[in-house]
C-alpha cells in the first residue's frame, strides 16, 4: 500500500480507473462494495463532479473508493480539490454576454390599444349586461267574443266568437288598427287544452284561425304588433319575441283579444 509521501500522476479518476482495472474489478463490483450508483463510479473516474450536489461529496466518494482499492487518499483528494478549483476558476473567467434591454416592437403602441380596447369592451358587457330586451306591450281590445257559457257549450267555437253584438256572427273588414312602424315578430303558442284562437299580424291579415288540439304547439313569424284572440286564454301559454305574455294581471275574463307588441 503506498505510503503518506506517494503520489500518483494525473486526475484523479485516471488513478482510480486504472487502480480498479489493475486490479480486476468492474465498475458494478465497486458500485455494490461502496453502495454507489453505477453512474456515480463512473463520474469519478471521469472527473466529472457536476453529477453530485458539492465538491464535498465527489472528496467522500473518492476517499471511499481510494481506501477500497488501497489507495492513499490524501494525493487523490489534493487532486480533486485542484481539479475542482480549476473548474470554479473557468465559471468566473467565463464572460457572460450581456442582457440588452428588449425593446417593444414597432406596433407595440397599437397592439396596447387594441387590448385596452377588448378589456373595456368587455366590462362594459359584462356590467350592462348586454342590450336590454325591449319591454313587452299589451293591450286588452274591446271584447268581441259570446259569452263564456255560450262558447263551452257550441260544437264549433269559431261560429260563436267575434260577433259584433253577441247574437250573430259579424266580422270586421280586415282594416290595420296599428299606429307606427312594423317590427319583426316571433309568436309561439303551447295548448294545455283545446282552445280556439285568432291570430292577426301587424295588416290587420288572419295569421292562423280555429279550434288547436291539447299538446299542440304552433309557431309564427309575422309582422307585429299583432292581435291575438283567445276563446279561453289560461290553457294557452304565448310568448312574444321570446317574452311570455302575461294575461292574468290584466283581465277579468277567460275570453280575450289583445293587441301585443314591444315598445
Amino acid at each position: 500500500m503506498p505510503g503518506n509521501d506517494d503520489y500518483y500522476p494525473g486526475p484523479p479518476g485516471s488513478v482510480l480507473h486504472d487502480a480498479r482495472t489493475s486490479a480486476g474489478k468492474s465498475v458494478l463490483e465497486v458500485a455494490e462494495a461502496l453502495n454507489l450508483l453505477n453512474s456515480y463510479v463512473e463520474a469519478l473516474e471521469n472527473n466529472d463532479y457536476s453529477r453530485f450536489n458539492s465538491p464535498l461529496f465527489a472528496r467522500g466518494y473518492i476517499k471511499s473508493y481510494a481506501r477500497y482499492l488501497g489507495l492513499d487518499e490524501e494525493p487523490l483528494l489534493k487532486d480533486c480539490d485542484r481539479v475542482c478549483r480549476r473548474e470554479e476558476d473557468n465559471k468566473d473567467h467565463t464572460p457572460t454576454r450581456p442582457q440588452g434591454i428588449a425593446k417593444a416592437p414597432g406596433n407595440a403602441p397599437l397592439i396596447s390599444a387594441l387590448l385596452m380596447s377588448l378589456f373595456l369592451w368587455c366590462i362594459a358587457i359584462w356590467v350592462l349586461g348586454g342590450k336590454p330586451a325591449p319591454e313587452l306591450s299589451v293591450n286588452i281590445l274591446a271584447e268581441r267574443f259570446a259569452p263564456l257559457s255560450v262558447i263551452k257549450v257550441e260544437p264549433s267555437l269559431g261560429e260563436v266568437l267575434l260577433g259584433s253584438d253577441g247574437d250573430g256572427l259579424s266580422v270586421e273588414a280586415p282594416t290595420s288598427q296599428h299606429s307606427g312602424a312594423a317590427q319583426a315578430a316571433e309568436l309561439k303558442f303551447e295548448f294545455v287544452e283545446a282552445v280556439w284562437i285568432e291570430l292577426r299580424d301587424f295588416h290587420n291579415d288572419i295569421v292562423v284561425s280555429g279550434v288547436q288540439e291539447k299538446g299542440e304547439k304552433l309557431r309564427f313569424d309575422v309582422q307585429g304588433p299583432v292581435t291575438i284572440s283567445l276563446a279561453y286564454w289560461p290553457a294557452v301559454i304565448s310568448e312574444y319575441n321570446g317574452q311570455k305574455i302575461e294575461l292574468k294581471s290584466l283581465v277579468n275574463s277567460n275570453a280575450v283579444r289583445v293587441q301585443v307588441g314591444e315598445l
